[in-house]
């Protein structure tokens, strides 16, 4: 197998892959070792591992065990999470990099992978939500929205045996198919955190506003680091441009996540190399806020009943979504997706636990925690079934 190295990962190479790469291990041990090989659509590798063992963690140290992490502390930790939030978003952005000869098919392909899954699962959870009668706090219809943008995120697994060109395009589309969930979950924080009766104009524009407001503070701050003098001046300036973001956003009730899309998009098209600079400051820290958010996630979940009813077809439905989407897009765009896209896809990374979180922030009705925790146990279940359901070398071919 080639080694993930020399993939193209939106937050930059890690170190962790070439080691996990390295040649002598034995065959059999392939199986086991393949959720640490798995590569989250943001760059962050490896992406089960962490999830499988801090997310756990973070429950143990909650307020429902320890009490560690103690609702005092995660209420002081939100202003940290939001700009977690936005730096996962900065990178989504640096990866809508579209000036290579193909990146346009290959984000059409990955938009309509997760628009297709964003329906399957939305139109499930309407109408089980219509005859459920949940008090979640929200209508059947932004719950589902709700689910299916977190259901929509993506990661490229490393498969034995499958060709690094079928590999390389799987990765490049877990990475774009994150735009289109992170666009229409802002959508989403907005509607549920404005006043009741609010016109979905108003909330459109109020998803332009964020756009808006990342890109403004991006340029904000690539005038001052493209000009910082040193190394240390620099990384001050993109630390405060993030914090700036994501502060702002969470503030005004509007989705770091999508505001920080912006900015790193912004930066991937200003003159000089901002998204380089950013990309390699941004690699020091990103395993630390990845950790700092599984953590967070993990202690903020709580049992209820909603949450079972939520887990199981949410698993369910986002298996079909995946598997439905990636063969309309690999027939739609025959050059350059293999024929069984959708179980490479399967794999949820850690956007949806992400965008979970900054429902919680913006939702104060009782049902977000039960949406968290429902979204939480998918992840890690859907984790599962990626080293279950492998794609086939006869569909690799085709």
């Amino acid at each position: 197998m080639t080694p993930q190295t020399d993939w193209r990962e939106a937050g930059g190479a890690d170190p962790i892959d070439e080691a996990l790469g390295r040649r002598g291990r034995p065959r059999s041990l392939d199986r086991w070792l393949r959720p640490l090989r798995t590569r989250a659509a943001l760059g962050l590798a490896p992406a089960a591992a962490p999830a499988l063992f801090f997310v756990p963690l973070g429950a143990l140290l909650g307020p429902y065990a320890l009490n560690v992490l103690s609702p005092v502390v995660l209420v002081y930790l939100d202003t940290v999470v939001s700009i977690a939030l936005a730096v996962l978003g900065v990178f989504v952005g640096l990866a809508l990099d579209l000036r290579g000869p193909r990146d346009g098919r290959l984000l059409g392909a990955a938009s309509i992978e997760a628009a297709i899954t964003v329906f399957v699962v939305a139109g499930a959870f309407w109408y089980l939500l219509s005859g459920w009668d949940m008090p979640l706090g929200l209508s059947p219809v932004l719950i589902g929205v709700a689910l299916g943008v977190s259901a929509a995120a993506s990661s490229a697994v490393a498969y034995e045996g499958v060709s690094h060109a079928v590999q390389r395009v799987a990765s490049r589309i877990a990475d774009l198919d994150d735009v289109l969930p992170i666009v229409v979950g802002g959508l989403v924080v907005v509607r549920v955190s404005a006043p009741p009766f609010t016109p979905w104009l108003a909330s459109v524009v109020d998803v332009a506003v964020t756009v808006a407001l990342g890109a403004g503070i991006g340029i904000a701050g690539w005038l001052l680091f493209e000009r910082a003098h040193s190394q240390a001046e620099r990384n001050v300036f993109i630390a405060g441009t993030l914090a700036l973001i994501g502060g702002t956003a969470a503030y005004l009730g509007l989705s770091p996540l999508l505001a920080g899309l912006a900015a790193g998009w912004m930066w991937t098209h200003l003159p000089g190399a901002a998204d380089h600079v950013v990309r390699e400051d941004l690699q020091k820290i990103q395993h630390p806020l990845i950790v700092l958010l599984l953590l967070v996630a993990g202690a903020s979940c709580a049992y209820s009943l909603a949450a079972v009813w939520l887990c199981a077809p949410l698993v369910l439905f986002r298996l079909g979504g995946k598997l439905a989407g990636g063969w309309v897009a690999s027939r739609l765009q025959r050059d350059i997706t293999p024929s069984d896209l959708g179980a490479y896809l399967i794999a949820p990374g850690l956007l949806g636990i992400a965008y979970a979180l900054n429902l919680r922030q913006v939702l104060e009705a009782g049902g977000a925690t039960a949406l968290l925790t429902a979204v939480v146990i998918a992840t890690l279940a859907s984790e599962a079934l990626a080293l279950v359901l492998t794609p086939s070398e006869e569909g690799d071919a085709a």
